[in-house]
């Protein structure tokens, strides 16, 4: 429990790193914050009663960037703002340094496993993304009633 804990806050933090470190406006780093936070705690929730890493992956994922777009859509800015703070938690940093050191120690059953973790993991998470961001532009069209990438297609120097 306490190391939940801990581990939300320092989620909390490292998002705000990140926040900072790409010039985030002052006043959004707390929203970056918490949106590193709920991402490890629902990755947290997920880890407990999910036994596929793709799955737990995925689903943080689609939380992490669903947190984007209504942050987005709250604050009138590209989801992107918010979704590269809130992924920070997820990223499977100890999965390559493990496959890295596995490497070199030449331990090639431990070096394919991590691996194969890690890829994993990036599926998951690149899936979940694109779930949410698809479901997300189609939302938009609906309600909007418009193509909201039409502005691509169009070429103006053409008649």
């Amino acid at each position: 429990m306490a190391e939940g804990i801990k581990l939300i806050l320092l989620s909390f933090l490292a998002s705000i790193g990140f926040g900072l470190k790409f010039q985030m406006k002052p006043h959004y780093l707390a929203w970056a914050g918490l949106g590193g936070a709920l991402t490890r705690l629902c990755y947290l929730l997920l880890l407990e009663v999910i036994d596929s890493r793709l799955i737990y992956s995925l689903l943080a994922a689609m939380f992490a960037s669903l947190y984007a777009e209504i942050m987005a859509m709250k604050f009138k800015m590209p989801s992107t703002v918010f979704l590269y703070p809130a992924i920070i938690p997820l990223t499977p940093g100890s999965l390559i340094y493990s496959t890295a050191v596995n490497f070199l120690l030449k331990d090639t059953a431990a070096m394919w496993h991590d691996a194969a973790d890690c890829a994993s993991t990036l599926f998951g998470i690149s899936i979940g993304f694109v779930l949410i961001s698809t479901f997300t532009y189609y939302r938009r069209v609906y309600f909007l009633g418009k193509d909201l990438a039409s502005h691509l297609l169009h070429h103006p120097h053409k008649k």
